[in-house]
């Protein structure tokens, strides 16, 4: 059975895939390249996989060797995607040229699922909601009256002179649809901005007829139809919502806010979902492979991946997640959904579950714009850590009652929207549409970082993550404990004006900010040229798991076996906690409690293995209803029932304390500097000591068994730096 790419918005749901056991030959040739676990445990007769080899020919070639069918051809990670039969995958699989053999799986793009008064706006909106539609119609079709404006929660409406202009945005996704009515009302403006629409799916281009003669509706390339504005299209409306974000050029009739985040940004699209939301890595990653093809063309600059995937093996294994590290790598900022399989622990998705590049996940702002004081992280926003054990997501954007474009013309049925008809009632207008989702929070950062680009062309995908991130702001309590843990909300939520105006911030000594960069200490190119079996016994080996990352986080089981506890471990030897999840559905326990306690964790005690702890209450530290071995610093989520702020709640420096390398909000205090391969975290007490650098994660250094989760031995020593005891499990 082949995998689909099956998209997610606010009423589906992720779907897996189970097959029945099919017993090996009885005699096996001997196994050299990864294979993705439980990739033959399938009853169908044929499989479509994705072979990575030296280069795309070589792989071609040992499919071919099999009797497989090479489906298509993807230069940018040495790789074709392909049909074989299922009995013949161990063939395959010992094949001296082959390296891996992963399933052409699918992803989801991720739809739904004090002193401070809490505005960081001089505008003013009814709070609570007042029950006022999402989108009424003025009968101004440019100036619709809109509740949620995003960009008025993330600061961008006050950059005035910063629009996006020049920046182009390529949108991986189903696809974007101009309706006569838009066409219309946007002229040239359209035309100029938007750059085409290269089809994956519909990849033969179609023809239409004027003045009785027959002409194509694009240029014909060997796998894609190249379309303009008359003849893009959206069948399903996704990736029309996502591109609106981006860059609608709508204003609202009250404010005047413009809608879109990078008005004047340029948007590339690149369909590869078909008109039911669906498609596969193998068409996902020729998208992403065309937008590095020619991202000088069209100065491509940030790519948008409103999708996500069940993760099912290491991130350096994954295709499209080499994928978008070639483009990270090419200089194209690449920003990606968290997903919406939230609120577990372990949640991220695919390509998020990535370290390379910006994982975004979602704010719900209760339909009060720029009122930040009731604002929470929607139950479905996926959360850290990620299976390879990295920190996610890095920040948060705004992602609930997101409106956008989509068409919705009942007199029109074959041009309106599969969302649309699915979902009548989430239509504002003929045009306009509310949706909920991590997709849109990626949206909603691409276009802040086409803003960071525009205001300042040379920065570096790795500079634009760093800046994005530290301009962050969490959510805080009252004492400047976190409300959620870091797992939960990264960095905090994006706050446009600061990481685009970054280079004019200052310290307390009126010294500019530091020019850093994320990512620190990984080499991305030295990642992506090795594998993971060198010597082809089918084992892994140290010589090539010594060019990829293990993230930083590890995990201990309860005494009683029923609660996780996540730290990491500085180079001094100091366990930091930063986390604790029920180990039976993973709920957090530490950061989305809001009445006041959780009875089950009451007393709780981790001792396993730690060489310091025992089970002696004299040298358990006590906190928020938990203990943990002593010496470790407690720096997750609070258990909360009231008070939260959202830090820097005044614009600009106004209200900051400033110390070391940062700014941070008055009471939260960095003394040193600490950067790993998601940007910066923090303690619960705020304050660092000296100087902690992760170099982008610890290297592997022990076994991998991996199909899709993550078991820590339980005689982990916090102390150490190595993650030899670490042990990879299968189901």
């Amino acid at each position: 059975m082949r995998a689909v790419l099956s998209l997610i918005v606010s009423c589906l749901t992720v779907f897996s895939l189970v097959g029945g056991a099919v017993q090996p030959p009885a005699a096996s040739p001997a196994v050299v390249a990864y294979v993705e676990p439980g990739l033959s445990n399938t009853a169908s007769a044929t499989v479509s996989v994705i072979v990575t080899a030296r280069d795309a020919t070589t792989a071609a070639q040992a499919v071919s060797a099999i009797g497989g069918l090479v489906t298509t051809e993807l230069w940018l990670i040495d790789a074709v995607a392909a049909t074989v039969a299922t009995d013949q995958l161990t063939r395959l699989a010992a094949d001296a040229r082959v390296i891996s053999v992963v399933d052409n799986k699918g992803v989801n793009a991720a739809s739904d699922p004090l002193d401070w008064d809490g505005w960081v706006t001089d505008l003013r909106f009814p709070v609570p909601w007042d029950g006022t539609p999402d989108v009424v119609d003025t009968g101004i079709w440019k100036k619709p009256s809109v509740v949620t404006l995003v960009p008025v929660d993330i600061g961008s409406h006050t950059l005035y002179s910063v629009r996006g202009a020049g920046v182009t945005v390529a949108v991986l996704d189903s696809g974007v649809y101009f309706s006569d009515e838009v066409r219309s009302a946007m002229g040239q403006s359209l035309t100029k901005l938007f750059k085409g629409q290269a089809d994956f799916v519909d990849s033969t281009c179609g023809t239409y007829v004027r003045n009785k003669k027959t002409y194509p509706a694009g240029v014909q390339y060997p796998d894609h139809c190249f379309t303009g504005v008359a003849f893009s299209a959206d069948p399903f409306g996704h990736g029309t919502h996502v591109a609106g974000i981006i860059w609608n050029q709508l204003t609202d009739h009250a404010t005047g806010v413009t809608l879109g985040v990078a008005p004047d940004a340029n948007i590339l699209s690149v369909r590869v979902l078909d008109g039911n939301g669906q498609g596969t890595y193998a068409q996902v990653i020729q998208g992403v492979q065309y937008v590095v093809q020619n991202k000088d063309a069209h100065n491509v600059r940030v790519l948008n991946l409103s999708l996500s995937a069940t993760p099912t093996t290491p991130y350096f294994v994954d295709p499209f997640n080499r994928a978008v590290e070639a483009a990270w790598a090419a200089g194209i900022v690449v920003v990606a959904a968290a997903g919406n399989t939230g609120p577990g622990a372990e949640t991220i998705t695919v390509p998020g579950n990535d370290p390379y590049v910006i994982t975004v996940g979602a704010i719900d702002s209760k339909r009060t714009p720029g009122y930040w004081l009731d604002d929470v992280i929607p139950s479905w926003s996926a959360t850290g850590p990620t299976l390879d054990g990295f920190i996610k997501p890095d920040v948060l954007a705004p992602g609930a009652n997101t409106v956008s474009f989509m068409y919705n013309n009942p007199d029109d049925p074959e041009n309106t929207a599969a969302l649309a008809l699915e979902h009548p009632d989430y239509s504002g207008t003929t045009t306009l549409f509310r949706m909920n989702g991590t997709s849109m929070s990626a949206a909603v950062t691409s276009g802040v970082v086409a803003l960071m680009l525009d205001k300042n062309p040379s920065l570096t995908p790795d500079q634009v993550k760093y800046r994005l991130m530290a301009t962050a702001r969490p959510a805080l309590t009252t004492e400047a404990d976190l409300v959620y843990n870091v797992f939960q909300q990264g960095m905090g939520r994006i706050w446009a004006s600061d990481a685009v105006n970054y280079d004019s911030l200052v310290d307390a000594d009126g010294e500019p900010l530091p020019d850093g960069y994320a990512n620190f200490g990984m080499d991305i190119e030295t990642d992506l040229a090795h594998g993971w079996d060198a010597d082809g016994d089918g084992e892994p080996d140290a010589s090539e798991l010594a060019f990829h990352y293990q993230g930083p986080v590890q995990r201990l089981l309860s005494d009683d076996g029923t609660l996780y506890l996540y730290y990491v471990v500085s180079e001094d030897g100091t366990p930091y906690a930063l986390g604790v999840a029920e180990a039976n559905g993973m709920i957090w326990s530490g950061g989305m409690i809001w009445s006041g306690g959780f009875p089950s964790a009451a007393g709780m005690i981790w001792s396993g293995g730690l060489a310091e702890a025992q089970i002696d209450p004299s040298i358990m530290i006590w906190s928020g209803g938990f203990s943990y071995p002593a010496g470790m610093i407690w720096s997750g989520g609070m258990i909360w029932s009231g008070g939260m702020i959202w830090s820097g709640n005044l614009p600009g420096p106004a209200g900051m304390i400033w110390s070391g390398d940062y700014a941070w909000p008055a009471g939260m205090i960095w003394s040193g500097r600490m950067i790993w391969a998601g940007g910066m975290i923090w303690s619960g007490g705020m304050i660092w000591a000296g100087r902690m650098i992760w170099a982008g994660g610890m290297i592997w250094s022990g076994g991998m068994i991996w199909s899709g989760g993550m078991i820590w031995a339980g005689n982990i020593d916090p102390t150490t730096t190595s993650i030899a005891t670490t042990t990879w499990v299968g189901d």
